[in-house]
């Protein structure tokens, strides 16, 4: 679920605290605050990506290049018991 920041609206228009809230993304925007009623809006902001962990990042990280480099061996499964060397 996406996680969405709103902030709190005070009554002379300045702002308050945030909070977060993970919600579905098909649930409508709050315009007030779930625990205490205060008005809110919803902070917009680019969507976080995951660049470090990432399939690409992690893809990358074990390619048969850099594995034999460090000195490992790659291994896969051959389907009659037994493992094929890969690199």
């Amino acid at each position: 679920m996406p996680l969405r920041r709103y902030i709190v609206v005070k009554p002379d228009g300045s702002e308050g605290a945030e909070f977060e809230v993970d919600l579905p993304s098909e649930v409508p925007d709050f315009t007030q605050h779930p625990a205490t009623g205060e008005a809110c809006r919803r902070v917009l902001e680019s969507p976080s990506l995951t660049i470090r962990y990432g399939e690409g990042a992690m893809k990358q990280s074990v390619s048969d290049q850099r594995l034999a480099r460090a000195g490992f061996q790659r291994l896969e499964k051959d389907g009659k018991g037994g493992w094929t060397k890969i690199n």
